[in-house]
C-alpha cells in the first residue's frame, strides 16, 4: 500500500512539474515571437534538453519557430521556419 501511494505522489509530481515547464515554455516562446502572442496561443513540442542547451518547437496561429536557450541566458531565441 505504502508503495502505491508513493506511486502516485511521484506521479502526480512529475506531471506538476512537467505542466509547470510546458507553461514556462509557453512564456518564454511568447515573449522571443515578434509580434508577441499570448502564451495561451503558443503550442510547445518536441522538448529536447541537454546540459548546454534547451531546444523546443513552439506552434502559434502564425507560424512554427525553432526555439532555443542556453542555461544562464534570460531570452530564448526562436526563428521562424520557412513555409514550403
Amino acid at each position: 500500500m505504502r508503495l502505491v501511494v508513493f506511486g502516485l505522489l511521484v506521479t502526480t509530481a512529475g506531471c506538476m512539474s512537467t505542466r509547470a515547464t510546458m507553461e514556462h515554455l509557453q512564456r518564454t516562446s511568447a515573449r522571443a515571437i515578434a509580434p508577441t502572442p499570448y502564451p495561451d496561443s503558443v503550442r510547445i513540442s518536441d522538448v529536447r534538453r541537454s546540459l548546454q542547451m534547451s531546444r523546443w518547437i513552439a506552434t502559434t496561429p502564425s507560424g512554427v519557430y525553432d526555439c532555443s536557450q542556453a542555461p544562464g541566458e534570460h531570452v530564448a531565441i526562436c526563428a521562424k521556419r520557412s513555409t514550403p
